[in-house]
């Protein structure tokens, strides 16, 4: 089984370190800074500290005069590869990227074989920012060359949203036409889907442990770094099933189309209400809008409930087995679809009384909230 070893930053730490209170004359009350800390930002007697409200009861405290942001320190991550069963290699490197490894040093007792070579390479190859620096028969280097920072996470999240919509127009356009070359456009932008996918989850679990990330990607609350990585893979998933209705689409583009039109055109308005929705649930989850998060919920629940039954409907008209059963996965595939999509309303929702988003309203909770937010 592969061994792994982590190479960091092993300056003494305070994760976990408490304070006693204390009272200081006759109304202030103070309390002792850990050495390790004081220590490692060179404190001394006089120096002034910053403090700065992040709400939810948490503090920041930075000194006047730190650079900002400071140098963060490369992580070397170890993996030995012998006798590593199929795709685990491919796995922890992906592990190590979204984890925040800078460098990677792959070895294998006896050497990495060809196919552990080339297992490197390929996953390498799908994830933005990661490259082999070095290769040689027992060793190959892989180097991170993202900035955490750099990208602010709202932005790829909408990225992603234009890609799945770029998607399911394609297929419905393709549908009415009965014109299947679009489809096979398609198989690039799902790759680019998994890229994003990893960089945000890379972004966010940096995030909760360094603040100066945090702020530079515009997801300061813990509660939103949660929240975020929930909906992130929501819309990970929401590709894999808007590529599985692409690729029946486009194997069987023909015999669904000799369907009656008026199956067609139900067909298509499903794909159109799954567009709809998705970008109605986005937006609200943007703005934290909860009635139009409510809203999505109630549309998603009348459009799943008229349409449960619309793959075996369609299936009883094609006398293909193999087309009928194509028309039930773009069906199936589109419902679930929906269904991700209640998920991320419903953190929406959730996020709305959050102590972060509380605090931003005065601690008043309102329904309204969402409507001013929309004005």
């Amino acid at each position: 089984m592969p061994r792994i070893r982590k190479e960091a930053d092993t300056s003494p730490g305070v994760h976990g370190s408490t304070r006693r209170v204390q009272r200081t004359g006759s109304s202030s009350l103070s309390i002792t800074l850990p050495k390790a800390w004081t220590d490692s930002m060179n404190l001394q007697i006089g120096d002034s500290l910053r403090f700065r409200d992040l709400g939810a009861g948490r503090l920041e405290i930075s000194p006047v005069n730190a650079e900002s942001p400071s140098e963060r320190r490369q992580k070397l991550l170890r993996i030995d590869a012998s006798d590593a069963p199929p795709r685990l290699l491919a796995r922890l490197l992906i592990g190590a990227y979204i984890t925040g490894q800078d460098q990677i040093i792959v070895t294998a007792r006896s050497g990495l074989t060809p196919e552990q070579r080339q297992e490197v390479r390929r996953t390498v190859a799908h994830v933005l920012g990661m490259t082999v620096v070095e290769e040689e028969s027992g060793v190959v280097e892989v180097q991170n060359f993202v900035d955490p920072g750099r990208y602010q996470f709202h932005r790829l999240l909408s990225q992603v949203v234009r890609i799945l919509r770029t998607e399911l127009g394609t297929c419905r356009t393709s549908l009415a036409a009965g014109n299947r070359i679009a489809l096979q456009q398609l198989d690039p932008l799902e790759d680019e889907i998994d890229r994003f996918y990893l960089l945000m989850v890379r972004q966010l679990l940096l995030a909760s442990d360094d603040f100066q990330v945090a702020r530079d990607i515009g997801v300061e609350s813990h509660h939103y770094q949660i929240g975020n990585r929930l909906v992130a893979k929501i819309l990970e998933v929401l590709g894999d099933l808007i590529s599985g209705v692409a690729h029946e689409l486009k194997e069987n583009l023909a015999g669904i189309h000799r369907l009656p039109r008026s199956a067609v055109t139900e067909l298509s308005k499903l794909i159109g209400a799954v567009d709809e929705l998705l970008e109605r649930t986005m937006d609200a989850f943007a703005r934290i809008s909860v009635t139009d998060a409510n809203a999505s919920l109630n549309s998603i629940e009348e459009s799943l409930h008229a349409d449960y039954s619309l793959g075996d409907t369609l299936a009883r008209r094609i006398s293909d087995r193999q087309v009928a059963v194509a028309a039930q996965r773009v069906v199936s595939n589109l419902l679930m679809a929906l269904e991700m999509l209640v998920i991320v309303n419903e953190v929406t929702i959730n996020r709305s009384v959050e102590p972060e988003t509380v605090a931003k309203t005065d601690r008043q909770v309102s329904m309204e909230r969402g409507k001013a937010a929309d004005r």
